[in-house]
């Protein structure tokens, strides 16, 4: 045991051993149970591929996903991040936002998905505005958060010594949001991506979310797995691309922050 504790290894390894049982793990169970309800991960990649490979899927499916996926996060972000800051600094605003976000928060996202299509019909608009508004609380909550924990001790030295604006809000206030909205940002993206594929399934005749329930009626395990992936990589290439560099960016800001 003391061995084993001595070991240092890298964290990838870990990682890798993970993915590694889960790999094994869900071969087991594909190979005792029928192809109907478990894909093998060998005919999920072949049919990952074959997916990719295939420019009807990508132009009718893929791109319109993450063109929905893209403007529901800037909506769901901007949105959440700007009422999160009024919020901060305005209590009564606070106090009247409070239930709005209490219901969007404790609400089904199957229900919102209803009601919206009875609203705005099928289509893009729906996905679009069922997304922004559901991610939207979460991003609101950190953010107010965040603007209500400032050290007062810094914006009363502020004020004392007349900083700009500019200053204030790049000094003090960005550096304390940094970390909390990026931290939010990572689980909406997370939120928003399923709930993208949610409304698609139910309310579009496009994007990834329409090609699983395709998959779904003709009983093509493989592609619903395959797609389940792709939905997966994307989350994953969001955080690895952009999300983790910008982690270590604030960081580096944060340690330096001259």
């Amino acid at each position: 045991m003391i061995a084993f504790r001595s070991l240092k290894l890298p964290p990838a390894f870990y990682n890798a051993l993970g993915f590694m049982l889960l790999i094994i793990g869900w071969e087991s169970l594909a190979q005792n149970y029928s192809g109907l309800v478990i894909a093998t991960p060998a005919e999920t990649m072949s049919a990952l591929f074959r997916l990719l490979g295939d420019k009807v899927f990508l132009t009718t499916h893929l791109v319109p996903t993450l063109r929905r996926i893209a403007l529901s996060l800037c909506i769901g972000i901007g949105s959440g991040a700007m009422l999160g800051v009024l919020a901060g600094l305005i209590a009564p605003l606070r106090l009247m936002l409070a239930p709005t976000r209490w219901i969007l928060t404790s609400i089904p996202g199957i229900i919102v998905v209803v009601v919206f299509m009875l609203w705005f019909g099928m289509g893009t608009v729906m996905v679009v505005s069922i997304t922004s508004t559901m991610i939207a609380p979460i991003i609101y909550v950190n953010v107010a958060e965040s603007m209500m924990n400032v050290d007062r001790n810094l914006t009363e030295m502020a004020k004392v010594y007349r900083l700009p604006l500019h200053m204030r809000l790049t000094r003090i206030y960005a550096m304390a949001l940094a970390r909390p909205l990026l931290s939010a940002v990572v689980i909406a993206t997370g939120n928003c991506i399923r709930l993208v594929v949610l409304a698609e399934m139910l309310g579009t005749n496009k994007g990834l979310g329409h090609a699983l329930a395709i998959s779904r009626t003709n009983l093509q395990t493989d592609n619903l797995y395959a797609l389940t992936v792709l939905a997966m990589i994307i989350i994953g290439g969001v955080e690895i691309l952009m999300l983790r560099p910008a982690r270590k960016a604030i960081e580096r800001k944060q340690t330096c922050p001259s």
